[in-house]
This record gives structure tokens, C-alpha cells and sequence, in this order.
């Protein structure tokens, strides 16, 4: 008999011969996967779908990435469990030049993905975690899954979801007072869901805090070289480089999520050196090591050449581009929705609709993410998923899936995503509205279709 996949939460019981671990039973499926994998199932039933339900980089690989994967697919040996010296060496060397951090080459760990590499971190570091709302659906269960207690920091949505000194203040304090030993903060900047990024003077405010109270950061930038030009990327480890961690990968800036390509820059101190060793030894027990030559495809992206330097910037212009264009489109309709500043996700409010959402039995975001996908066609995520009140009717919007027709070819669809590339030097660097417009039906299907949405409320 085939289980069929749902969302469902997975049963609990632990007796019998396939018992399940009670750290495991009753985790639900990753939100984003679960979307995802919706929609592929919809759209082979041959159901009409606007997929804003999934944020992935979609452009086609680098052809100096392909090259060198080429070369290297004969290396067949394990890797370093820390991954290849020439690789970590890389990452330090390009975190020193884009990012202005110090980084030595011996505190960087590298992984089958920055989601391992950060839930390898989690398990290694003691204390609970501090955990901003809204954030990445994976954060609270990965520290869960580490046996760490999570407790929310509150963010405004008037004032963009900005994190404070002072609603951390708050969040620190009601975690000591229910017995938690709050010693790591996880931020995420560029934001998911939110596509919001921090300011220059925010990241020292929050670094500033974190050192004081003798708190970890595990800063997650990921998306931060898709910074959309108006705000310039900022990390936390600037302001605070020995007590950050900051984290990253392949799958964002260079498009190559299915590589499993992530890494970790440590601080270069003394106590990194006991952190290492500690992430070493778990990793040498569960994934060994990154497949080889992935990683050595990998050296080649984070040395950043000229050619590099261009793919990453081109894609950055598209996905600001495209971002603003939903957002712009949102706000005529009357829909509230923050500025996003980086990666290619938007977190509108749908709040002001509430009475005549309630009307239709819509009174939270999962209800409300669930009569736009089946009535309006329109895959979203719910705020819900992102650790708000379920009554907070807020999405995620991803638009890195409207670029290229779901419908064509992979040969076609690499050929419209090409000519994109092509055009992104003429947008403005500062992801602002130009003269501009690429051609994005996808894109204007999804403004349209949510303008009608609001407009029958």
C-alpha cells in the first residue's frame, strides 16, 4: 500500500517495530517542499497554477561551473569532512572581499547544504535559541530537532518587521523567566519570508545586544548577494566578529540549490577551534562529507571571477526587478506589503479583509493561503508556517518561479532565462522601477490574478 503524501503530521505512537522516536513524531513536512510538490502534482492534473508558493534560484548554471564539474567528475574519493582546503580557503578569501569579514580558512566548514551545515551548528552549540517572528519555516524545528527550547522575538509588521534591542530586551528576559537558557540569536538577511534585509545601523544594534548579553549569533545570509541594490548587505559579524557565525551556500547566488553546496565562517578565535572540532566529529558520523566534485565545482564559484562577478549581479537586477514590479502592483491594489530589499519574496497583509474573508470562512492564513490556491489558483505560503499567530493574515510571495513558462521546455526555459540574463544589464542597480521591462507573463498573471482577489473582497 502506498502512504500518500499530505501534510499531515506523521502519527505518534512509538510502539511496535517501526516505532518512531519521539524527537521525530508529529514533525510536520518542511512547508516550502510540501508547496512545492503540491503544485508539480496540480499542474500534472493538468491544474491551472501561479506558483508563489516556492522560492528557488532558477537560472541556468554557469557555464564555468559546468566546466569544472566536468573535470572533476572523476574524483570519486571522499572529501575532507571540513571540505577541500582549496574550497574553505575560497570561501574565506571571497567573505574578505564582498563582505568585509575576517574569515581564516580553518574555521570554515563546509557541507551537503548550508540547512546541515546550520542544524550541525545548532546540536554542537549549548544554550536555547532566540528566534525571530516571522522566520525561515526550517529554524524552530531544526532547534527543536537539537533538543533546544525556541523563544519567539517579536517583530513590528508596521515598521517592516525590523528586529530591536528592545523587543529582544523583552524576549530575553520572558525566556529566562520561564526557566531558558537563551544563548543563541538566528537571524536571517536578507529575510524569508519577508524579503527585508538590515540596515547598517540595525546589524550594530543587534550585534551590539548579542555581545553584551554574551549571546551567539548564527547569522544566515544566503540570499545576501541578491541585495536589490537600494540597501547595501550588511552582516551582523562586522559589529560583532567574535561572537558571529555567519552561514551561506551555493543554492541562492549562483543557482544551484540541487548542488547541496553550504558552508559556515566562524569567528577566528580560540573557542572556534573547540566548535570546529565538535561540528567535525558530528558531521564525520551523519553526512562524512559534500560530494567531491561538487565541491570542487564550487572553488571555481567562490574564487569569483569577472564572469562570476556578472551571473551573480545580472541575477540579483532580475530578482529585485521582478520583486518590485509584484510589490508595485500590490500596493495599487491597496494591499500592504513591506519593501522587500533583497532575495525575491514579498510578505503582503491581507488584515484589512478580515470581515469579508470571515464571511467566506477564512479567518487565518492557512485558510486564506488554502481558498487562493483553490479557487484562485494562486500557491502561497501562510504566515502560520513562519511562526505567527494563525490569525495573522499575512503570505510569503516568491517570484523566482515566474521567469520562464512552467509549461516549456528545460531547453526552452534555459533559453528565456538566458535572454533575461542578457537584459539585466539594463536595469537600474538600484532595483527601482526604470524604463525597463522585461518580459514576465508569468509575473503579470500573478499581479492581475491578486488584483482580482482583493477587488471581489
Amino acid at each position: 500500500m502506498t502512504v500518500p503524501e499530505t501534510h499531515q503530521r506523521m502519527r505518534v505512537d512509538s510502539d511496535g517495530p517501526l516505532g518512531l522516536n519521539r524527537a521525530v513524531a508529529g514533525a510536520p513536512v518542511s512547508a516550502t517542499l510540501r508547496m512545492n510538490e503540491a503544485v508539480a502534482a496540480r499542474r500534472a492534473a493538468g491544474q491551472r497554477t501561479i506558483h508563489l508558493g516556492f522560492g528557488e534560484a532558477p537560472f541556468p548554471l554557469p557555464m564555468p561551473l559546468r566546466e569544472e564539474l566536468a573535470r572533476a567528475a572523476t574524483r570519486t574519493e571522499y572529501a575532507p569532512v571540513l571540505g577541500l582546503p582549496g574550497l574553505r580557503a575560497a570561501i574565506a578569501a571571497y567573505l574578505a572581499r564582498t563582505r568585509g569579514l575576517t574569515a581564516s580558512p580553518t574555521t570554515v566548514i563546509v557541507g551537503p547544504g548550508s540547512k546541515a551545515v546550520l542544524y550541525a551548528l545548532m546540536r554542537s552549540l549549548a544554550g536555547d535559541v532566540l528566534l525571530p517572528t516571522p522566520s525561515w519555516v526550517s529554524y524552530a524545528p531544526q532547534a527543536r530537532l537539537a533538543g533546544k527550547r525556541v523563544y519567539p522575538v517579536a517583530t513590528d509588521p508596521a515598521d517592516g518587521h525590523r528586529l530591536t534591542h528592545e523587543t529582544l530586551d523583552a524576549a530575553l528576559r520572558a525566556a529566562r523567566e520561564a526557566g531558558g537558557d537563551p544563548r543563541l540569536l538566528v537571524v536571517n538577511t536578507p529575510s524569508n519570508p519577508t524579503g527585508g534585509m538590515f540596515a547598517a545601523a540595525d546589524a550594530e544594534q543587534i550585534a551590539l545586544w548579542a555581545r553584551g548579553e554574551g549571546v551567539t549569533i548564527l547569522s544566515d545570509e544566503v540570499y545576501a548577494e541578491l541585495a536589490h541594490g537600494w540597501r547595501a548587505h550588511v552582516s551582523p559579524a562586522r559589529f560583532y566578529p567574535e561572537g558571529t557565525i555567519v552561514t551561506g551556500g551555493m543554492s541562492k547566488a549562483f543557482s544551484a540549490g540541487g548542488w547541496r553546496l553550504g558552508y559556515a565562517a566562524l569567528p577566528a578565535t580560540a573557542a572556534s577551534e573547540e566548535l570546529v572540532a565538535a561540528v567535525r566529529s558530528l558531521a564525520g558520523e551523519i553526512w562524512s562529507s559534500a560530494a567531491t566534485p561538487i565541491q570542487q565545482a564550487a572553488t571555481v564559484a567562490f574564487a569569483f571571477d569577472d564572469t562570476m562577478e556578472r551571473f551573480v549581479l545580472r541575477s540579483a537586477r532580475i530578482h529585485a526587478h521582478a520583486a518590485a514590479r509584484l510589490h508595485v502592483a500590490l500596493v495599487e491594489a491597496g494591499v500592504r506589503c513591506p519593501q522587500p530589499a533583497g532575495a525575491f519574496y514579498l510578505y503582503p497583509d491581507f488584515a484589512p479583509w478580515r470581515d469579508q474573508l470571515a464571511k467566506r470562512g477564512v479567518t487565518t492564513s492557512a485558510e486564506l493561503a488554502d481558498h487562493l490556491l483553490t479557487e484562485w489558483d494562486i500557491a502561497t505560503l501562510p504566515a502560520s508556517d513562519f511562526g505567527e499567530a494563525p490569525e495573522a493574515l499575512r503570505l510569503r510571495l516568491a517570484t523566482s518561479m515566474l521567469y520562464a513558462p512552467a509549461s516549456a521546455t528545460p531547453t526552452d526555459q534555459e533559453a528565456v532565462l538566458n535572454r533575461l540574463l542578457e537584459q539585466a544589464d539594463d536595469l537600474p542597480a538600484d532595483g527601482a522601477s526604470g524604463t525597463t521591462q522585461l518580459a514576465l507573463p508569468a509575473l503579470d498573471e500573478a499581479a492581475a490574478q491578486l488584483a482580482a482577489f482583493v477587488a471581489a473582497q
